[in-house]
């Protein structure tokens, strides 16, 4: 995620623009507008990579009680950088107690309708939030990315916090982004100020990754292919050597 900033946005809920999908991509986000101290930032959450099947599963916990909590009021309003290590605020859900981990891991997949109608009814009323993911900006120069594309065809900030998911377990082109301790979430203040959780994944993340955020079993996969080639390799140079043998 070197293109990006990890950390967390404390800001409040302006504009609920709700579910938003690409006529191009067929990705769909759930889009927030918020503000604090005049800055404005988007918030786009992937809720739908898929477009025939629902691929993303969401954990939503009421009164979330996690010591992680206590620390919401101390953070600056507006976003603020973590470095993606133990120890901090920064979270990974495979390493952390943030949660009981198959909760989520064997929870049904949802469609983006489907997680836009939970997600409706915690934000109508423009709520305080707690965003973890990656900032995105103009210093990025990404030209093709989702929120920067917004941003210049709909005026929409042009700052703005995306990766509200687990970055870590992908396979295939996403695994660039691997890493531990840059995971996502969304935080909502309800009125009794105690917080509503949403954690979020792809059916295509594994719940076992290596220290770099790599899925497990594709690193084993990749040892045993390599051990089938030498295998291989080994088997035709006995060929040879027993009919170089012969008399």
């Amino acid at each position: 995620m070197s293109d990006k900033i990890y950390g967390v946005l404390k800001s409040k809920v302006q504009i609920d623009e709700g579910e938003y999908t690409s006529d191009k991509t067929h990705l769909t986000h759930y889009n927030l507008i918020t503000i604090e101290n005049d800055d404005q930032y988007q918030v786009n959450i992937d809720i739908q990579s898929n477009q025939n099947t629902p691929n993303v599963r969401v954990l939503c916990i009421d009164d979330y009680r996690n010591d992680l909590v206590n620390h919401f009021d101390d953070l600056a309003l507006g976003f603020t950088p973590l470095s993606s290590t133990k120890g901090g605020l920064s979270l990974d859900y495979l390493r952390e107690n943030l949660f009981p981990r198959e909760d989520l891991f064997t929870a049904k997949p949802l469609s983006g309708d489907e997680i836009t109608k939970i997600l409706n009814k915690y934000l109508e009323c423009h709520e305080n939030v707690i965003v973890f993911g990656t900032k995105y900006g103009p210093e990025n120069n990404l030209q093709n990315h989702y929120g920067t594309l917004r941003s210049l065809r709909l005026n929409r900030p042009s700052t703005g916090v995306d990766g509200v998911h687990m970055n870590q377990g992908s396979i295939g082109r996403h695994a660039r982004r691997n890493g531990i301790y840059q995971d996502g979430a969304l935080f909502v203040q309800n009125s009794d100020k105690t917080y509503s959780a949403f954690f979020f994944s792809f059916t295509e993340q594994c719940s076992n990754t290596d220290e770099n955020g790599n899925c497990l079993w594709r690193k084993i996969a990749l040892c045993l292919n390599k051990v089938w080639q030498i295998r291989v390799k080994l088997r035709c140079v006995c060929k040879r050597f027993l009919a170089c043998c012969r008399f």
